[in-house]
């Protein structure tokens, strides 16, 4: 008996063992740098290891001591299991990018403790990486990783995970020299890849080939910006009905159960295009919910609003020193000024997500809060 609790083989027991990492689970972040240490490996080699999972932590150890790393790692939080050497290795599992889109405002606070907490960061760098459209947080990770990310994160936030290699790419490109501009759109030309516009958003659809030899030729200009269309949001807009001036009833149902319109004001957005039926749609679904739509003769249009700057108007408040006190907190009152009567509208334009944000904040004063187009 004695023998045995020492580790005696029995017949065709395996002699040596691997820790697998199957997921980094609820595990946290700053346990990798315990586990490196332990293992005498490099910290970063570690969490990349575990963020990659199902891979291998150790290899080549004895039973016993597989059975009590296995207890560790399992308190700690990570999903890990013990496997005999002689059996196969685990294939290499294809690796993700993930960007995260708050699609309920007042969920941000908990996002970004989430992503801090999950990757080790400062809850500033967190909440930078989140506010900086396309809004991604991770890189080269595994699908098991992104579950547990997923789990972590909760409601509110909408996650898109997306295999960088074959990924398609949308070019930006962004105000600088004319000179430096030019030679750039000359040089996507020469390469045989169609443009659409001359700035912002100039070509389509690259793959990572192709969109990496030119993201290295011309980085240093700051002015090319090479984004995972997967990442990319857009708002689906209701267009003029073409030779119907009265809706069919399958147009009411559809803008009813596809738009989520109230089926007592459907009949008055048939008649008020251009108008918005659906937001923050993500690029993969877009085609199917387009074809919904055109299937009944509603033709919608897709706007790109990842990179979108939007003012805010206040239409009305209930109290005039909450609002201006959370104002003044996100620096866009001056602190002994009076706000002007509404309706009027905030000084400036910031990016989409932070306008929601912002509206979502003053929204909690009791203050009626609209967008407004950039200029």
């Amino acid at each position: 008996m004695d023998e045995m609790t020492q580790g005696t083989l029995h017949p065709g027991e395996a002699r040596h063992y691997r820790i697998l990492i199957k997921s980094v689970g609820s595990a946290p972040p700053a346990t990798a740098a315990a586990l490196a240490k332990g293992l005498g490996l490099p910290t970063a080699a570690v969490i990349s290891l575990l963020y990659r999972a199902p891979a291998i932590l150790v290899d080549q150890i004895d039973k016993p001591t597989a059975q009590q790393m296995l207890v560790l790692l399992s308190e700690i939080g990570y999903e890990a299991e013990l496997q005999p050497t002689s059996s196969a290795a685990p294939d290499l599992a294809p690796l993700y990018d993930v960007a995260i889109y708050i699609t309920e405002a007042r969920q941000l606070p908990h996002a970004v403790t989430t992503l801090a907490n999950f990757g080790g960061l400062s809850e500033a760098d967190a909440s930078n990486m989140i506010m900086s459209p396309p809004g991604v947080v991770l890189g080269s990770v595994s699908e098991a990783t992104v579950r547990a990310f997923a789990e972590q994160i909760g409601d509110g936030v909408a996650i898109v995970s997306s295999q960088p290699k074959t990924a398609h790419y949308h070019l930006f490109l962004a105000d600088g020299p004319s000179l430096v501009r030019k030679r750039i759109i000359e040089a996507i030309t020469e390469a045989g890849i169609p443009t659409v516009d001359d700035s912002g958003l100039i070509a389509t659809d690259l793959d990572h080939t192709t969109a990496q030899t030119l993201w290295q030729r011309y980085q240093a200009s700051g002015l090319l910006r090479i984004v995972n269309r997967d990442f990319l949001r857009f708002d689906l807009v209701l267009q003029e009905s073409q030779g119907n001036d009265d809706p069919t009833p399958q147009q009411l149902a559809a803008l009813e159960q596809l738009a989520g319109v109230p089926v007592e004001l459907a009949e008055a957005v048939f008649r008020s295009p251009p108008i918005t039926l659906l937001e923050a749609i993500p690029h993969a679904e877009i085609g199917e919910r387009m074809a919904a739509f055109d299937a009944v003769g509603l033709s919608l249009r897709a706007e790109l609003i990842t990179f979108q700057n939007l003012g805010l108007q206040v239409l009305s408040l209930s109290d005039q020193a909450v609002l201006q006190r959370t104002l003044e907190e996100f620096g866009l009152h001056q602190p002994g000024s009076n706000l002007p009567p509404p309706p009027f509208q905030i000084p400036g334009v910031m990016p989409e997500l932070q306008a929601r944000i912002l509206r979502a904040a003053l929204e909690d004063t009791g203050a009626r809060i609209a967008f407004a187009e950039a200029a």
